[in-house]
Order: structure tokens, then C-alpha cells, then sequence
């Protein structure tokens, strides 16, 4: 019975760390990965969604040009 108990007196030290990247390495690829992989996903409707906000501040220029004329002048 002894025996069997030794193991959990007589346990190995933690093996020594081998890895070959340098510390952050994972997280900094998972940051990209999480960065990149929705443009890379989603990159057709990207230029739909950029079109669409354009258009809001075509619109919101629109209305502000005669407020802005008339506090800021001409503009030339």
C-alpha cells in the first residue's frame, strides 16, 4: 500500500516551458484573426455598407449647406 502512495509525495517538477514563439505570440494572431476575418468574410457587403454611410453624410451636408452659408459665409 505504500507503494502506491508514493507517486503522490515523490511527483515530478513541471516540465520546462519549449515553446519556439516568443511570449504573445498567440494573442496577437487570435487579435488579427478576430480583426481579419470579418473583412475578409464579410468583404463584398463592405462596399455597400461604405456607399450607405457616404450617402448619410451627402444627406446631412445637404442639410446644413444653407447653415453653414449663413454663418460661415460663401465658403470660397
Amino acid at each position: 500500500m505504500a507503494m502506491k502512495n508514493d507517486w503522490r509525495n515523490n511527483q515530478l517538477p513541471p516540465p520546462d516551458s519549449t515553446d519556439d514563439r516568443p511570449d504573445g505570440f498567440i494573442s496577437v494572431a487570435i487579435l488579427a484573426f478576430v480583426l481579419v476575418a470579418p473583412l475578409i468574410f464579410f468583404g463584398p457587403q463592405l462596399g455597400a455598407v461604405e456607399a450607405w454611410f457616404v450617402d448619410i453624410y451627402l444627406i446631412v451636408d445637404q442639410w446644413i449647406a444653407p447653415l453653414r452659408e449663413l454663418f460661415f459665409g460663401d465658403g470660397r
